[in-house]
């Protein structure tokens, strides 16, 4: 005979209890790997922004130590001109250095005879090496003189035309005053 079986048991009940359970287990897994998975990314996180800071610091200390040699190289360069602007000073010096000899010399033979110089003065004010402005001061016998020596003056090379600043009659001749500009010197 065949019997028809019939469970009694709530099988319905133990099924929706097994599928509770099973979700519960997915779920407190999932809790799980999303609190791994964000720790794990927060340390990742941590060593990136760690990483970066240390080249941040490393790019700060870089950067001091290539401003340190900016200043350097600002002084450097501040010394070098300096000394430059000595150089051509000394160089200055050295050009003009026999030019009073040279001047001396060159109106010694130009003066005529009835004339001659009292004083050859440099006009240039305090900064003597730079101005090529003289005057000369004078006497002569006669303003013939003082026009044969004026005329005389350019054609050495070592004067430019000179002017006549004064001249006037004394007792015993003509006193003049001619300022004259030095002609620079071919090296």
């Amino acid at each position: 005979m065949n019997l028809i079986k019939i469970n009694l048991l709530p099988y319905r009940e133990i099924l929706e209890q097994k599928q509770k359970k099973q979700f519960q287990l997915v779920m407190a897994f999932g809790v799980i790997a999303g609190g791994v998975a964000a720790f794990l990314i927060w340390g990742a996180l941590a060593a990136l922004i760690t990483n970066q800071e240390s080249r941040n610091e490393e790019l700060n200390a870089g950067i001091k130590e290539l401003d340190a040699q900016i200043v350097k190289v600002k002084d450097l360069q501040a010394q070098k001109q300096s000394f430059l602007e000595r150089k051509q000073k000394v160089e200055e010096l050295d050009n003009k250095r026999f030019e009073g000899a040279r001047i001396v010399d060159t109106v010694n033979q130009l003066v005529p005879d009835g004339a001659y110089l009292t004083s050859i003065q440099n006009i240039g004010g305090s900064d003597a090496v730079i101005s090529n402005t003289y005057t000369l001061v004078g006497k002569a016998i006669s303003d013939n003189k003082v026009a044969m020596f004026m005329t005389a003056l350019p054609s050495t090379g070592v004067f430019d035309t000179p002017k006549l600043d004064s001249i006037n009659k004394t007792d015993n001749g003509q006193e003049f005053k001619i300022t004259a500009n030095l002609l620079e010197q071919k090296k």
